[in-house]
């Protein structure tokens, strides 16, 4: 009797889950990510001047500065005037989206720049890893290219986070509407804050990327790859926890929430395998150290602020009908909260986000049903419960960004859930939406990114024509930005949509979770 032979499409998945898929994924995000960071004004980012000034201490080995009397919120740092100019910079534009970027004052150059400063910021609380990864270039002698130097650093560390993630689902052999979801996870809101220096930027993209490693990993078991996918959940947890005050909090609720979703089998194969113990360790000691620093330097804390007015009920009532706006903005609303898209582009990309959510609900089993429930319940009332109960010390400051790490586990969750509910229709059907759905939304992340770079050269009521020639210019001329742009979107959109051999019809070893070549060999050889 010859031996079983390996089936082809768990090898082709294995190849797919190796080092060229994480370096096609990153080389594509980082692309589409840098053109952003050039294409945007420095300091036009939401904070992002305050984030500067913090990370440029931090790397000065200042991790928490000093408190000033007349702001007990905030503190203080000594950095070089350059860093505590961008405080000042984006003034004339910032709030104000008819005036183009031009109205900013020269940065300051040469023996003025290096002036050593105490400057304050309001992030001076916050978890310093982040700032000591991205504020390296502020070790330079400083100059306006350090600036974008940590924008782009920050776009790298953002995009190697996310690749992991599109890794994962390339190593799915049935990917279609889990390709669907995590693309329609990234929304030109999350890609415009990975341009930017911004804790959130990798709050966000870790927290993608936990998503679909943990269901990955017990939606789609596979014991020959559990020790890789457990360090990388372990290195991702990590990332996450230490990037904000809230943090640890979402990595708690995305595992628990993973749990729930199960199902229960690969939940317990996880837990009940030694390979995957040491990486659980290292996530409850990353996520340890994440809350020694919230609590020790008072992240979540307001420095003495009292918002009487601020009530638990009526903050949480607020919060939770505000709840729509965050989603709108969570799609798309760039720098300081000043440039808005076009209402047809919301409503389109709503209906496309919308999409997986609603095939999940309706096709799956009623058990994945009530869990894309508790997905969502999760999404708008945990943030409802948490900001009503900080608003009276803090407050009303809840913004789109600091739900996206939920919002994104919704469409995420639905990918996943969809791909078990459609496995009895055929396969092009899968296909076809995949095809359908990844370029429409490659073309919205075009049309934002054109939206914002108008903004900035001629004002959101400038002329469409002149966004090219406009009053300000990005450092890298506009022309081989959206170049570029266009390239990433297009690479992106054929490595995604273009048909996979474990795609065909006849090609189909699927009938339940993913498993291994040798736990399908006693199966062949009975056959024969």
């Amino acid at each position: 009797m010859q031996p079983a032979p390996t089936v082809e499409p768990h090898a082709t998945r294995l190849r797919a889950g190796g080092a060229r898929p994480f370096w096609l994924a990153f080389g594509i995000l980082f692309a589409l990510t840098a053109t952003w960071s050039l294409a945007s004004p420095l300091a036009s980012g939401p904070d992002e001047n305050a984030h500067i000034v913090k990370a440029a201490g931090v790397v000065r080995g200042d991790l928490r500065g000093h408190s000033t009397p007349d702001n007990p919120g905030a503190g203080s740092v000594t950095v070089p005037y350059l860093y505590r100019f961008t405080l000042d910079y984006p003034a004339c534009f910032a709030f104000r989206g008819a005036e183009p970027a031009d109205c900013a004052p020269a940065m300051p150059e040469g023996d003025a720049a290096e002036v050593p400063t105490d400057t304050s910021t309001w992030v001076i609380r916050n978890n310093p890893l982040y700032y000591a990864l991205v504020g390296t270039p502020t070790l330079l002698p400083p100059s306006t290219l350090n600036l974008y130097l940590m924008r782009l650093l920050s776009a790298a560390l953002c995009s190697a986070v996310l690749a992991w993630g599109f890794r994962e689902v390339l190593a799915l052999r049935r990917r279609p509407l889990v390709t669907v979801g995590v693309v329609a996870a990234l929304t030109p809101m999350v890609v415009y804050l990975n341009s930017t220096v911004n804790p959130s930027a990798l709050e966000i993209s870790a927290a993608v990327t936990l998503w679909v490693c943990l269901l990955a990993l017990v939606r789609a078991p596979d014991p020959t790859r559990l020790r890789s996918r457990a360090a990388g959940v372990a290195v991702v947890a990590v990332l996450l926890a230490n990037t904000r005050g809230l943090s640890p909090v979402w990595v708690a609720l995305i595992a628990l929430t993973v749990v729930a979703v199960g199902p229960w089998s690969g939940v317990r194969a996880v837990l009940t395998d030694r390979r995957s113990w040491p990486w659980l360790a290292v996530v409850v000691l990353g996520t340890g150290a994440a809350l020694a620093w919230t609590f020790s330097a008072g992240t979540l804390e307001a420095g003495g602020a009292d918002h009487p007015e601020l009530g638990f009920l009526s903050t949480a009532n607020r919060t939770f009908f505000d709840t729509g706006d965050f989603l709108v903005a969570s799609i798309g609303r760039f720098g300081w909260l000043d440039t808005s898209l076009p209402q047809l582009v919301y409503m389109v990309y709503t209906a496309l986000i919308g999409l997986p959510t609603l095939l999940a609900l309706s096709l799956a089993r009623r058990r994945d049903q009530l869990a894309m429930l508790v997905v969502i319940g999760v999404a708008v009332l945990v943030p409802t419960f948490l900001h009503a109960w900080q608003a009276r010390s803090v407050g009303y400051i809840w913004t789109a960004r600091y739900s996206i790490p939920l919002f994104v586990g919704v469409v995420v969750v639905a990918g996943f859930i969809g791909r078990d509910a459609v496995r009895g229709l055929p396969r092009w059907v899968e296909q076809r939406l995949v095809s359908t759905l990844v370029p429409l939304l490659a073309v919205g992340q075009l049309i934002a990114f054109l939206v914002n770079l108008r903004r900035y050269t001629v004002g959101d009521g400038g002329s469409w024509r002149q966004i090219l020639s406009g009053e300000w210019a990005p450092p890298v001329p506009s022309v081989l930005l959206l170049l570029v742009q266009v390239g990433a979107l297009a690479a992106g959109t054929w490595a995604l949509t273009r048909p996979q051999p474990d795609l065909e019809p006849d090609v189909d070893p699927d009938d339940g979770p993913d498993v291994t070549p040798d736990e399908r060999q006693p199966e062949a050889a009975a056959a024969r």
